[in-house]
Parts: C-alpha cells; sequence; structure tokens
C-alpha cells in the first residue's frame, strides 16, 4: 500500500498548486487502485467466497443439476429454506433488553433520553426488519454488515450490507474496527452525487454506465497480472483470480445511468508535520454547518478518527475525516458461525448441503422406481412383430393393439421386466436417520410428529426439548446480542452528535429534554461549546461517558416466555412490585409511567366515591320521616 499524499486543503502554504494537485490525483488514484486489489484478494480468500452461489441456487429450489437426464425425478423437500425461515425468526422475534447507562450520575437524565431516542428510533426505522437482513445475510455468507449513518438534524440510517459491499483491508479475526482501512462500494444514480456533492459534481455523467439486460457476471483484469497473460486465461481461470464487479456495465448513451461509489475509510497515522496548527474539516462545509471539524497542533496525527476518500467511478469526490465522533469504522460485522482460521465466518448452510442432497436423492429415487413399476419395461424377441407395429404400440394405452408373426408364443416371446424392489432399510434410513440428524443440525423441532404421538407433551416440556435442542442456536444467540451492543455503541454517539434539541421534542416531547439543555449549552445533549480551549475534545469525546447493555439471553424466546411466567408468580404474591412486572412484560418506561399515572387516577376516582358512600348519616336521616298525629 503506498503512502497518501496531502490533500491540498491540508497543505503547506505556497504548495496548493496545479503541478501539486496533479500529482496528488495522480498518487490518490494509484493508492485507490492497490487499495481495491488488496481488499479484493482478501474476500476471495473468504471460505464461502465459491459456495455462496450455490447456496442461493439450493434456497431458490434449483437442487438438482442441469445435466440430471429428463426422465429422472427432479423431487425437492426444500428443508433448507425452512431452515433459513425458523431460524431467521428465532433469532429475531423479540426485542433485546437494552439500557443506556453512565458511570457518572450527573448524567443520568442524558442517558434516559438517549434511550428513549433509541427505543423511539428502532420503531420509527423498523429496525427489526433491518436485524432480520443482517442475520439472513450473515447466514448465507458467513458474515454480515450495517452501515451506521447519521446527519444532522438527528437523521439516523441503518443499512444492512453484505462482503460484497463492505470490504475490510487487512482484517484482525477479532473485529472490523482492527483493520487498515475498509472499502464500501456500492452503485448510485447520478442524482445522488449531484445532491451530495453538489459542488464537485460538474460533467459526472461521464463516469456513468447503463445496465445491459443481456449482461451477467464480469471479472477484470488485476493490477499485478500482465494484459497478455490475462487474455490468454481461460473465462474459469478469470473467475478464480479476477476481480469481481457488481454488476456488468457498458457506457451509452441512455437515459438513467449509475456510477460506482466507493468509500475508503482509513487509520491515517499522517502527523502534522508543520510548525502551526491545521484545521482539519470538510472541504466543502464552513466550520459553522458542520461539528466534525478539529484543530490539530504541530506533532498530532492529522486523522485522529480515520480518514474518508470518496470516488465517483474513477473521479474524487472527497478527501477529508470521517464524520463521527466515534471515530471508529461506521460498519458493525456480524458473524454467527465465526472460525480461527478466518476473519469471514462459516455459512449456517454448509454442513446442511450434503443431507439436503441426501433428503432428496432417497424420494426421488423411489419416485423413479414407482415410474418403472407403472410403465414397466417390455421385453421380446426380434422379428415377433413389424418394426412399425411395435412403434405404435403402447402397453399402457388401453385398448392398445399388436399383430405379431403366426409363430410367435404370446406368453414366452412378450413379457414385462421385473422390476427392482426398494429395500425396506432405505425407508428406515430416511425417516430414523436422514431427517432427524437435517433437523439435529439445524435446530428445528418437529412439533407435527409429536403431535401425532399418543402422549402430546406439555409446553414446558416442548421448550426444555427445544433448549436441549437449540443449544448451537443459543450461541448464535450471544452473537447477535453482542452485534447489537456494537451498534448501540455507536448510536449513541450519533445522538449526541447530530441530535438537535428541536429533533428530540419532535420525537419524545417534553421526555426528549434534559436539565442541560437549558443551562450548560442550550440544545445540546453534550457540553463542551462553552468550556473553553478544552471544549472541542471535551464534546467529541463525551459519547464515551455512555454505554449500552444487553441483558444476557434476552433474544431467546424461551427465556423470555419463562421470565414473564415467574414474573406473574412472584407478582401474585406480591414480592415484587408492579413496575417491575411490566417492565418483565416487555412495556417501555413511558408506558409504564403512563400507566402507573392511570392507575392513580382510577384509585383516586374510586377514594372519591367510596368516601360519598361512607358519609355520615343526618339527624333526619337516621330517624326517618315523623309519623302522622292520631
Amino acid at each position: 500500500m503506498v503512502n497518501i499524499p496531502h490533500s491540498p486543503a491540508l497543505a503547506a502554504d505556497g504548495k496548493d498548486t496545479p503541478d501539486y494537485r496533479k500529482t496528488y490525483l495522480r498518487r490518490i488514484q494509484d493508492w485507490k487502485d492497490q487499495t481495491k486489489e488488496q481488499a479484493h484478494l482478501a474476500y476471495r480468500n473468504s471460505p464461502e467466497y465459491n459456495n455462496v452461489e450455490k447456496y442461493i441456487r439450493y434456497l431458490e429450489g434449483n437442487q438438482w443439476d442441469n445435466r440430471r437426464p429428463k426422465y429422472k425425478s427432479r423431487y425437492v423437500e426444500n428443508k433448507l429454506e425452512l431452515t433459513r425461515r425458523e431460524k431467521l425468526a428465532l433469532l429475531t422475534d423479540s426485542r433485546p433488553v437494552a439500557a443506556v447507562m453512565s458511570a457518572t450520575e450527573a448524567y443520568a437524565d442524558t442517558a434516559e433520553v438517549i434511550e428513549n431516542v433509541l427505543r423511539a428510533e428502532w420503531v420509527r426505522q423498523c429496525s427489526s426488519d433491518t436485524l432480520v437482513d443482517v442475520v439472513d445475510i450473515a447466514m448465507l455468507h458467513g458474515i454480515g454488515f450495517v452501515r451506521e449513518g447519521a446527519s444532522s438534524p438527528g437523521s439516523m440510517t441503518t443499512l444492512a450490507l453484505g462482503p460484497d459491499n463492505v470490504l475490510p483491508i487487512q482484517p484482525s479475526l477479532r473485529s472490523i474496527q482492527d483493520s487498515t482501512a475498509v472499502l464500501y462500494r456500492t452503485w448510485k444514480p447520478i442524482s445522488y452525487f449531484k445532491r451530495v456533492f453538489p459542488m464537485n459534481s460538474q460533467d459526472i455523467e461521464k463516469e456513468a454506465r447503463y445496465a445491459d439486460s443481456k449482461s451477467g457476471e464480469s471479472y477484470t483484469r488485476p493490477a499485478h497480472i500482465p494484459e497478455t497473460t490475462w487474455s490468454q486465461m481461460s473465462p474459469q481461470f478469470k473467475r478464480l483470480v479476477g476481480v469481481k464487479q457488481l454488476p456488468d456495465l457498458y457506457s451509452g448513451s441512455k437515459l438513467y445511468g449509475s456510477i460506482q461509489l466507493e468509500e475508503y475509510y482509513y487509520d491515517d497515522l499522517t502527523i502534522n508535520e508543520s510548525n502551526r496548527t491545521v484545521v482539519v474539516k470538510d472541504p466543502f462545509l464552513p466550520q459553522s454547518m458542520h461539528n466534525w471539524w478539529y484543530e490539530v497542533k504541530p506533532g498530532q496525527r492529522l486523522y485522529p478518527r480515520k480518514r474518508l476518500i470518496i470516488f465517483a467511478g474513477d473521479r474524487l469526490m472527497y478527501d477529508g475525516p470521517s464524520p463521527f465522533w466515534h471515530g471508529m469504522y461506521p460498519f458493525i460485522d456480524l458473524k454467527l458461525n465465526p472460525v480461527p482460521w478466518s476473519y469471514y465466518g462459516l455459512s449456517t448452510y454448509r454442513p446442511l448441503l450434503p443431507m439436503q442432497d441426501a433428503i432428496n436423492e432417497v424420494p426421488a429415487g423411489m419416485l423413479d422406481m414407482t415410474k418403472r413399476v407403472l410403465n414397466p419395461t417390455i421385453i421380446t424377441k426380434t422379428n415377433v412383430a413389424s418394426e412399425a407395429s411395435w412403434r405404435e404400440y403402447l402397453s399402457d394405452m388401453p385398448g392398445a393393439r399388436l399383430k405379431v408373426n403366426p409363430n410367435v408364443n404370446i406368453g414366452a416371446d412378450i413379457q414385462y421386466g421385473t422390476p427392482p424392489m426398494v429395500p425396506g432399510y432405505v425407508g428406515d434410513l430416511y425417516r430414523g436417520v436422514i431427517l432427524p440428524e437435517f433437523d439435529k443440525v439445524s435446530g428445528m423441532l418437529d412439533i407435527a410428529n409429536m403431535g401425532m404421538k399418543q402422549q402430546i407433551p406439555s409446553g414446558d416440556t416442548l421448550d426444555q426439548m427445544r433448549d436441549a435442542l437449540q443449544t448451537p442456536l443459543r450461541r448464535e444467540e450471544r452473537f447477535v446480542e453482542s452485534f447489537i451492543q456494537r451498534v448501540g455503541q455507536q448510536k449513541v454517539s450519533n445522538i449526541i452528535q447530530f441530535y438537535t434539541v428541536k429533533q428530540r421534542l419532535k420525537m419524545l416531547g417534553a421526555d426528549g429534554l434534559t436539565w442541560d439543555d437549558f443551562v450548560v449549552d442550550p440544545g445540546k445533549l453534550h457540553p463542551g461549546d462553552k468550556a473553553g480551549e478544552l471544549g472541542q475534545e471535551v464534546k467529541q469525546s463525551f459519547w464515551k461517558q455512555f454505554s449500552l447493555q444487553i441483558k444476557p439471553g434476552s433474544l431467546h424466546a424461551g427465556a423470555h416466555d419463562k421470565k414473564k411466567m415467574e414474573a406473574l408468580a412472584l407478582a401474585s404474591r406480591g414480592l415484587i412490585s408492579r413496575q417491575e412486572l411490566m417492565r418483565e412484560l416487555g412495556y417501555q418506561s413511558f408506558e409504564i409511567a403512563r400507566i402507573m399515572e392511570e392507575l392513580q387516577q382510577e384509585a383516586a376516582a374510586a377514594g372519591a366515591i367510596a368516601a360519598q358512600s361512607r358519609a355520615p348519616r343526618t339527624a333526619d336521616q337516621k330517624n326517618g320521616p315523623s309519623a302522622p298525629m292520631a
């Protein structure tokens, strides 16, 4: 990887010349090419890179080889797709129990506001659907990603992505945050670049490509392979060593086009070697319009919170600081089956494919046998009948006619072949070994077969059986919980950085305000703007005062049901409060407060009615009406 030159915005006085800009653009283009090649090489070495297309074909039900003879049965019992749907439901069917906390007691109100914003955004953004998407991607590829983005005022985005969109460079086995750089790539319409980069998108149409309906996958030549060697390679070998393109596009003069967006987040270790303080900011925005600018003194790092370089095709669109205060790559990885020999995990479907083939082959073979029984083979001698009569003869057609030679013995010379018998152990193998083993490995529980037993297990027994069977599932749930916690930590930072008081009032009403909004820095969750020289550092690191904690096991649906039953039993005995009962039942804090207020109002109204009914009677009411004089 080559060194990246300084942006012209950071060039020393007198060095921002046309020659410097030309050299800068050339060198940064070289850096981009080498970085992209290294990212693709790491992705191609992932365990599932060559298997994903096969998994997709199996999930779609295309599980037989195209070379299989047409007369053979193509029976498919797609238990792989059933496993996918059931596992997605089990891993994402409950909301995790999360809380934002601060070690500083003075920030308790701020932590509560951040937690309320997180809950509101979970509902507004349909985050449960995003969670399903990223778990689905991780089950297929072995790894999935989300991209956390935010902007002011209070606009947060969470996007599920696959390893073909997010390519870390030199990743560690532990986390994507330990990578040297991360490449994010996708395709965007021309209007996107004109809207996001209005000052740098002149003639951007030259970078556009236009979709070809007849195109398929394409692979381009890596920089280290000569053109003469590449031209002599077979298509299969080009697929193995080439760089895969997202869609196969071509230049043209169509109306709508797309441009490949490439965002490089780079952990740049360059320091300020000048003798003056440098202001690092967005090259297109004044300081008053963004809050991620900062000052760098001599000897300090120019990009302590990562450097962001954006390309539209081959055109450089942005080179400046990453906009996020948390200083992390805005990507969080999820691996449901991590392995110690690769950063990329293994797919959920890898161990199930051989058993899926066996599940298909046994019934398909039995159907082929059935066809042979229903359409038996006819065995005869030569010259029994004329060729024309024999071709027109269909033995299974009612009223079929066949004229034979006079000297033919019908019973001996024309007869049916004996069909082979299916051994009894084939069915036993299918029902007793293959199907149960698939359910065991996939973590599914066959409830339908249990319903046909003479004694149906109780709900508690089924839960215990499910828990015993789904030990790998609970392991995967722990990975999902850790993933949500890491996503939430970046969300906490983004809420502090980008959410204004107006946005919080709009979302939460009065619950979106804290006392600091009025006395410290009006309208901000973070202090620092008025804290003197250290104000910039204080506000941009304020997010470290908070942590998002996910309750262990809170994603496990069975554990939720057990906790609810225990809470109901304890509440009936008066051993826990009604607030704790409602928390265990899944009510949010503002819902609990509203319910408790309504209960107090009802109790007050009932007390008033009871007081009126217990008012002492007057003397006239006690004595009743006076009796008439005789």
